[in-house]
């Protein structure tokens, strides 16, 4: 008796289907609580209200708008992460700002408590605090979700990547000896654990930029008052502005000579 033949209709999905290995994973995504966007809010606000009361006029509007666009943006848009790995992008919201990034371009992703950086092969990298920064925020108890962050995206980042034969030398990323588990800069898991080391300055600059301009605006602060409150307030802002401008300045030329490759003989 000749064997039956099978339908060419019903050979094609078994064909045509896709194994479970080759299936994309499912996105995630990792939404700040309403306790940061509140925090977010309020100090700008707070802001808002001390460049009214201490700065010129000529000052104050510009302040004001910069930090109001910024707590609008924060209460509009929840501040998130979101990785999908199907389109093999990395997504960072905060409020108005949103940064996409390539996940075949993720050259390392380093773990520092609540801090996830994510550096680029072309030697830029961002930073996000998931969601814990200091003392307020533990006392908000704000959940600190950086650990699965960086463990999922250092996962999905090295399947993105092709192998490492094919791949080129990286500029501005230097791998970093090992490490023992719990040193600042590890990151365990299916990740690669590498140093970044930013081959572009602008970010850096920036920052020394805006450190210098808080510094300069210590000088526009009005500290003379009938009322003695008010002086002593206005002392305290300028100080706060002035140590703050000196640690910005100080923090982004630690960064950059850090940053700076060693040289060569």
């Amino acid at each position: 008796m000749p064997d039956s033949a099978v339908p060419p209709s019903a050979a094609a999905p078994l064909e045509d289907a896709a194994s479970p290995e080759e299936a994309a994973p499912p996105a995630e995504s990792w939404r700040a609580p309403v306790a940061v966007q509140v925090k977010s809010a309020t100090g700008a606000a707070l802001g808002v209200v001390v460049a009214a009361v201490f700065f010129p006029a000529w000052i104050a509007a510009g302040v004001g708008a910069l930090l109001g666009a910024w707590g609008l943006g924060m209460v509009a848009r929840r501040p998130a992460v979101t990785l999908d790995p199907g389109k093999g992008l990395l997504t960072v919201t905060m409020g108005f700002l949103t940064r996409r990034i390539r996940l075949g371009d993720i050259s390392a992703v380093q773990l520092e408590r609540a801090k996830v950086t994510f550096g680029k092969a072309d030697g830029t990298a961002i930073s996000v605090h998931a969601w814990q920064r200091g003392r307020l925020d533990r006392w908000l108890r704000v959940p600190v979700v950086a650990s699965d962050m960086a463990h999922a995206v250092s996962k999905a980042a090295s399947a993105a990547r092709p192998p490492e034969a094919a791949r080129p030398p990286e500029k501005g990323f230097a791998a970093s000896p090992a490490r023992k588990p719990g040193e600042t800069g590890e990151k365990r898991g299916a990740g690669t654990v590498a140093t970044i080391r930013s081959g572009r300055n602008l970010p850096l600059l920036v920052l020394a930029v805006a450190g210098l301009a808080e510094i300069a605006a210590v000088f526009f602060v009005r500290v003379s008052w009938p009322s003695p409150v008010m002086t002593a307030l206005g002392v305290v802002v300028a100080l706060g502005l002035g140590f703050t401008g000196m640690g910005t300045v100080i923090f982004a030329l630690w960064s950059y000579l850090a940053g700076r490759p060693a040289a060569r003989g």
